[in-house]
């Protein structure tokens, strides 16, 4: 196949939201709306005397954060492929509080339904802030706010 061509039965090669599965701790979370990432290196300035600008700046830090934009459901009971997945707490997403202390971390990754690839991975995920927001005439949404160890795409991922 000539460079630039794509696969066979692949159609288009841009990602888009509708070709995207969102896993958490290798379930997929059903009623995503949109999920966004960052990676961020930290880093210190090397100021020295009789210098007025910075020498260079050092990495001293490396943070990953992402954001899932989810609906809310209502299950009936307990939650169950067939209720509908309710309460985040039910999902376990976001930890009850009897559990905060215990939380080990969990891997979430971003896929390709058409071609089955990984485009992301983030591994040892906790829980950090959910937030709602009920309006008259809207949809019911919940924003998760997430904290990795570390962050992956797809020239990192080994297959």
């Amino acid at each position: 196949m000539a460079r630039g061509a794509l696969p066979t039965n692949t159609g288009t090669r841009v990602f888009t939201g509708a070709r995207a599965i969102f896993k958490f701790n290798d379930s997929i979370v059903g009623f995503a709306s949109g999920v966004s990432g960052s990676e961020e290196i930290t880093y210190e300035p090397v100021d020295t005397l009789d210098h007025l600008e910075v020498r260079e700046h050092a990495p001293t830090g490396y943070r990953v954060t992402f954001t899932a934009q989810m609906f809310r459901t209502i299950a009936v009971g307990p939650s169950t492929d067939e209720d509908g997945p309710g309460s985040i707490k039910e999902q376990n997403i976001f930890p009850k509080f009897d559990d905060i202390l215990r939380i080990q971390g969990v891997d979430a990754l971003i896929q390709d339904k058409v071609s089955g690839k990984i485009l992301f991975l983030l591994q040892t995920v906790k829980t950090a802030s959910y937030n709602f927001n009920v309006s008259a005439r809207g949809i019911v949404g919940q924003n998760v706010t997430f904290v990795a160890i570390r962050a992956f795409d797809e020239s990192e991922i080994a297959i």
